[in-house]
C-alpha cells in the first residue's frame, strides 16, 4: 500500500499537467497560412538579382515566418 501511494505521488503532477494542458485548449485558428507564405516569400527571394540581396530576402522570410508561427501559436 505505501508503494502504492508513492507511485500515484510520482504520477500526480504529470496528470495534474496533463489536465491543465487539456483543459484550457483552444481550438486551432484556420486563418493561419504561415507555411504558404514562406513558400511564397522564397520564391520571389529566389527571383532576387544577386546572391546578396536573395540572402537579405530569404532572412526576411524567415522572420516572418518565426512572427506568423508566434502568432499562430501564441495569439495575437
Amino acid at each position: 500500500m505505501r508503494t502504492r501511494m508513492r507511485h500515484v505521488l510520482r504520477l500526480a503532477p504529470v496528470a495534474l499537467a496533463a489536465v491543465f494542458v487539456l483543459g484550457h485548449s483552444a481550438p486551432v485558428r484556420a486563418g493561419f497560412t504561415c507555411a504558404e507564405d514562406l513558400r511564397g516569400c522564397y520564391f520571389r527571394a529566389a527571383l532576387a538579382d544577386t546572391w546578396s540581396s536573395m540572402w537579405a530576402m530569404g532572412i526576411d522570410c524567415e522572420l516572418d515566418f518565426t512572427d506568423c508561427a508566434r502568432r499562430a501559436i501564441l495569439g495575437q
